[in-house]
């Protein structure tokens, strides 16, 4: 159950970007509680089905329908396998001619055998619930509400493709939440770039004549050896990690082929380009010198951190206020990670603030994780992103100021002209 309508609470703060926050949006903020609490079992149905029917990128058949048809239901027009992706979808309540359109971004692909352990089943029924709050408004705000659903986010990322088919090219501003150890609006998140490695040796008999070999897991390990050397001596904002997917068929045999997916991240594209070009090197060199030849294939997209909008940022921080939660600033060091929206952001106007839902004991891609994303906790915590997020909308929408700023910043921020 929602929690009572936090009359203790303090009101909506003044944002801290300068902008004015209208009285309007103050006297929402109580309307949007309860618009919520009238759909609230509902949307903790939804968060409950999406993690319990954890579906891999790209096949989340039954999350994408399970949400396609509850936005149907409660008078959303749905637009199925949008962007060629059979389950992404994009739902709209209002009409196409509105002053402001806002969309509210889902997320629903799960990580087996690790469940839910990013909690997007939490970032999906956030963004659900404040679409079903908002909607009441929506005429009176003349704003119209989409709930876009993007598969994929620990996969091909369906960020990438619903942006490049023009999904967003209508949206004035774009947001949803990730839940995790801190409330933070302007929450950092990093570039990134995935690289398969490769090694190529010779095979023989592991016994009998193995000098006849060459050893391919051999350089594979090295080259992860000399990957964790290089950590000392990165960025304090680079991340370098990865796997062994394949390294050998039989024990009995030298191993001829083997390969690693390795990520790199970095605070930004310059940076992240100097990190990755070492480790490249760190792994051509280790394999090279047992003898095997190696190939090191990037990954067709790269991720880019989140361009931030800080008058977006602020009207969050203020909604945050309204829910009795207190925002931390940007962790500059730790606890960012990367996203298929850094390059959505650059497209329109996109925040994805970091709402607490767990202890600073409880990592992401955990099963810890996943068990925390159901519960009193992450309850709270999509009740207070859904209102916040949807009194976010509210004031952008009712308010010209407010969205002559987040356009200006916007417009400096990706084309260098106000």
């Amino acid at each position: 159950m929602v929690r009572p309508p936090h009359g203790h609470r303090q009101p909506l703060a003044r944002a801290p970007s300068g902008l004015v926050t209208s009285p309007f949006t103050e006297l929402l903020a109580s309307k949007i509680r309860t618009a919520l609490e009238q759909d609230w079992q509902n949307v903790i149905a939804v968060s409950e089905f999406i993690h319990a029917n954890v579906e891999e990128s790209s096949k989340e058949f039954a999350c994408s329908a399970r949400l396609t048809t509850e936005l149907e239901h409660h008078g959303f027009t749905v637009e199925h396998g949008v962007a060629g992706m059979d389950t992404a979808f994009r739902a709209s309540f209002g009409s196409p001619s509105a002053a402001s359109t806002v969309a509210f971004v889902c997320e629903y692909d799960g990580l087996p055998p690790y469940g839910q352990s990013c909690g997007h089943n939490v970032v999906a029924a956030a963004s659900y619930g404040a679409a079903l709050a908002l909607r009441p408004f929506a005429d009176d705000l003349d704003l119209r509400v989409l709930v876009i659903g993007t598969p994929a986010e620990e996969g091909v990322g369906g960020k990438y493709i619903l942006g490049d088919a023009g999904i967003f090219d209508d949206v004035d501003f774009a947001a949803s939440i990730y839940p995790g150890m801190d409330d933070i609006s302007a929450s950092r998140t990093l570039a990134a770039h995935r690289l398969t490695i490769e090694a190529f040796g010779e095979p023989a008999h592991g016994a009998a004549h193995p000098e006849l070999g060459v050893n391919a897991l051999d350089g594979i390990i090295l080259g992860f050896s000399a990957m964790a050397m290089l950590r000392p001596n990165l960025p304090p904002t680079a991340r370098i990690h990865g796997i062994i997917e394949e390294g050998g068929i039989h024990p009995q045999v030298v191993p001829d082929y083997a390969r690693a997916t390795v990520v790199v991240r970095a605070a930004d594209l310059i940076e992240l380009a100097e990190v990755r070009s070492r480790v490249t090197r760190a792994f051509e060199q280790a394999i090279e010198a047992v003898g095997a030849r190696s190939t090191v294939t990037p990954a067709q997209r790269c991720a880019e951190a989140v361009l931030g909008i800080e008058a977006l940022a602020g009207l969050f921080d203020n909604a945050l206020r309204v829910v009795g939660r207190t925002p931390q600033s940007t962790d500059q060091v730790a606890g960012a990670w990367s996203t298929d929206a850094g390059a959505l952001s650059r497209r329109v106007p996109y925040l994805q603030p970091q709402i607490k839902m767990t202890t600073r004991s409880v990592p992401p891609h955990s099963h810890a994780f996943h068990a925390a994303s159901v519960g009193p906790d992450a309850e709270s915590c999509i009740s207070d992103s859904a209102i916040a997020l949807a009194a976010m909308a509210a004031e952008y929408a009712s308010d010209p100021m407010v969205r002559a700023e987040v356009g200006s910043q916007f417009r400096q921020a990706t084309t260098g002209r106000p």
